[in-house]
């Protein structure tokens, strides 16, 4: 079989983190490069997309994606980890919420916001997770600066909040269900989250971690690399010029410059539409510069 490059959509079951769905595919399949896009805790399940040999060089354009997440916060409990894994450190009775009164601290969240890292997990301070940190009883408190797209209301039925979450890399929902509790008064803890979608990886092309039990089920499910950033502008380049842009030389814009946006990046092609590279518009030079080139070495002949 030949050697595969694309991205495979897992949908991650509870219980595994990230790294173990990246063990399980290796007892399959030799990879020459794997990597996923996007942490997901152990309790989370949903859309991990997982980038296979080629593949691996197009995580860092992947990483910004928008995420959504679907989010059940249990009101009335707070716990160290802010997710219902940790040890409850509080626990209140609350009568039931008028539902406009959630909506309106739901929405407060929305926009640029600076939120509370959680103090058990993997972010390093001197060198250190803060988990360990935690584990000693020092509680550090660091602040990050993330961005809630939208964040709406799906069902409450006392005392779980569903909420759908649509928001930038390096947000914590956990964090995020932490202070809708602290805003509320009542407190409120992460009881179950799932990611919908990662990006232009959703549902749709997700296949669950049991069905994928050999080397030709990954190839089955892989998504060409082709497919994946689908809103870049796609130039056709001609096989003469190829060899130029294979040695990292700019490819020059063409059309109007009012077409192109400084910094845009574009996917360059080759004849027959298998991916070449990925190229960043540079209006200063009238050109197109390449930021990453992909090896097709191995599929000659094919």
């Amino acid at each position: 079989m030949r050697r595969m490059d694309g991205f495979l959509v897992v949908d991650k079951a509870t219980g595994l983190s990230s790294y173990d769905v990246i063990r399980r595919l290796k007892r399959l399949c030799r990879f020459k490069k794997i990597g996923y896009v996007g942490t997901l805790d152990k309790n989370a399940t949903g859309i991990l997309p997982i980038a296979i040999n080629e593949g691996v060089k197009l995580i860092p354009f992947l990483e910004d994606e928008v995420k959504v997440y679907s989010a059940r916060f249990l009101v009335g409990v707070k716990t160290d980890t802010y997710d219902i894994r940790g040890n409850v450190v509080e626990k209140m009775d609350v009568e039931p919420l008028e539902r406009e009164r959630i909506e309106a601290h739901l929405r407060s969240f929305e926009g640029r916001i600076r939120q509370k890292i959680p103090p058990f997990s993997a972010k390093k301070i001197e060198g250190r997770p803060l988990y360990r940190w935690a584990r000693e009883g020092k509680m550090i408190e660091l602040l990050k600066e993330v961005e809630i797209y939208e964040i709406k209301l799906i069902d409450y039925s006392h005392p779980f909040v569903d909420v759908e979450v649509s928001c930038s890399k390096g947000t914590y929902v956990r964090s995020l269900a932490h202070e809708f509790g602290l805003s509320l008064g009542v407190g409120a803890t992460l009881y179950a989250l799932r990611r919908l979608r990662h990006g232009h990886f959703a549902e749709d092309k997700a296949i669950p971690l049991e069905r994928i039990n050999s080397e030709e089920d990954i190839a089955s499910a892989i998504l060409p690399l082709e497919e994946v950033l689908p809103s870049l502008k796609k130039v056709r380049v001609e096989k003469n010029i190829e060899r130029f842009i294979r040695h990292g030389m700019p490819y020059p814009l063409y059309g109007s410059k009012a077409d192109w946006r400084d910094r845009e990046l574009v996917k360059f092609l080759d004849r027959e539409g298998l991916l070449i590279g990925i190229g960043e518009v540079d209006l200063k030079s009238n050109t197109m510069k390449v930021r990453r080139l992909i090896n097709r070495d191995h599929l000659e002949g094919q």
